[in-house]
């Protein structure tokens, strides 16, 4: 009688040989998991691109935002720019965290995609674990919105932080985009559009701008305090192109004009210190067309911050 063993029960020698020379697993800044129970933060890539209108590519982007958030020079201590709350001990004491994969949806139809996203949301909304999603493109922001209001139900509002609204009714006849994302969370009733800060949206079209509450950069941060006290849940969601160019000019559709990295950072900030942020998107890193990299070292540092805000005491 032969019994099978787990794979994981042999002897390495030559793994064991160079115990202390061989790169460890991929993690976040060296975030360790739980030793029980549910992490304190999981983090789930959404490789979808099929939807962007521009240029595609954005699918790479959970692969090479985990490579640069574990490269040599990073580290888990908070960032120390931009105004407001930074913990002086590094996130690895703060919180566990658990990479818990890239969703299979890289070829599916987005018909098919908001299905599975959605429906695989809604089980990890189970869970008492802020999340924390890489995209892929703008679209997926919103199945994954469909899927955590199925479970966690109550008022929902929105930080859209973009240089467009992505408020198209269709996007070349179709209607599932990443340029009709917050169209279809507000013709949905997902979230109401009294409930959405869109921001900077600086290359919306004219009648796009005025259908939204008037957002601008002397008012954004009060607006979010605002809303915050009207909502159960604040949502934010980053696309990477609401940055300067010059800072971030690998993304899928760039544009002149955007935030500093510390204004942007200032603002995800405010949104946390309500305490009602527990889920957050970045979408639009496309390393196809990173060449220098910058883009996924904004990315990383967003990151980051984010982590940060997910570390603070009233989470």
């Amino acid at each position: 009688m032969f019994i099978l063993l787990p794979s994981f029960l042999f002897f390495m020698p030559l793994k064991d040989e160079l115990n202390g020379y061989l790169r460890l697993p991929r993690t976040f800044f060296g975030i360790k998991g739980p030793e029980s129970g549910n992490p304190d933060v999981g983090i789930v890539g959404i490789p979808y691109d099929i939807t962007s209108s521009y240029t595609p590519g954005a699918r790479f982007g959970p692969d090479a935002i985990r490579k640069a958030t574990d490269g040599e020079r990073s580290h888990s201590y908070p960032l120390t720019i931009g105004e407001g709350y930074v913990p002086e001990e590094p996130l690895s004491k703060l919180i566990t965290l658990e990479d818990v994969g890239d969703l299979e949806v890289v070829q599916r139809l987005p018909e098919a995609a908001v299905v599975d996203i959605s429906e695989a949301v809604t089980k990890l909304a189970t869970k008492e674990s802020s999340l924390l999603f890489l995209g892929g493109d703008h679209f997926i922001t919103y199945p994954i919105l469909r899927g955590l209001k199925r479970e966690r139900k109550g008022k929902w509002g929105i930080l859209y932080l973009d240089a467009h609204a992505d408020l198209y009714s269709d996007m070349g006849g179709y209607q599932l985009s990443h340029a009709t994302t917050l169209r279809r969370i507000i013709d949905e009733k997902i979230i109401e559009i009294d409930d959405v800060i869109a921001f900077d949206i600086r290359c919306a079209i004219p009648e796009q701008k005025k259908e939204l509450p008037k957002i601008t950069k002397s008012t954004v941060k009060q607006e979010i305090q605002y809303l915050a006290k009207r909502v159960d849940q604040l949502y934010i969601s980053i696309d990477l192109d609401v940055l300067d160019p010059s800072i971030a000019p690998g993304v899928s559709h760039p544009e002149s004009g955007g935030l500093s990295i510390e204004e942007l950072v200032s603002i995800i900030r405010i949104a946390f210190s309500s305490g009602k942020v527990k889920y957050s998107d970045i979408v639009e890193l496309n390393p196809l067309i990173d060449t220098s990299g910058l883009a996924a070292i904004a990315a990383r540092d967003i990151v980051k911050e984010v982590l940060t805000g997910f570390a603070k005491p009233s989470h």
